[in-house]
């Protein structure tokens, strides 16, 4: 039988982990590369692209990440439409999330995009960071689910 965590350190973790998603939100905003990745646990991250594909180490994700952050030129907006922390215990909790996203290129073209995410944070070296991502995208037309 597991432990049952107390109301209080439920709340403890929610908030941290609600935290260190902002910082990665900010980062974001300003994309600030280094400060994005600081949000990562460099040695324990996997994760899942929205294509399919795995990110076996946090390199892959920063070969996917970094030619992206170079494409734009201003983040117009970045909302959080639906924000869902489970904590699982004192140093593991599980973030969903739904996003609208509209960016400036650099070639001045505007670019939208939506979708969601799950996130696992864990606080096992003292910080929370992100040991996994699991990235979707919404189709354009939410009745079209074949995309």
């Amino acid at each position: 039988m597991g432990f049952i965590l107390s109301l209080e350190c439920v709340e403890k973790v929610d908030f941290e982990v609600r935290e260190s998603f902002g910082d990665l939100i900010e980062a974001s905003k300003a994309l600030d590369l280094e400060s994005y990745f600081k949000c990562f646990d460099a040695d324990r991250f996997v994760g899942l692209n929205a294509n399919g594909t795995n990110w076996n180490s946090i390199e892959d994700l920063k070969s996917f990440i970094c030619p992206i952050f170079g494409m734009i030129e201003k983040v117009q907006s970045l909302d959080f439409t639906n924000i869902t922390v489970s904590v699982i215990d004192t140093n593991t909790a599980i973030l969903v999330n739904e996003y609208e996203q509209s960016v400036v290129l650099k070639s001045g073209d505007v670019a939208k995009a939506s979708g969601g995410g799950t996130q696992v944070w864990s606080k096992a070296c003292g910080n929370w960071k992100l040991v996994s991502v699991s990235a979707s995208t919404k189709p354009e037309n939410p009745n079209d689910l074949s995309e």
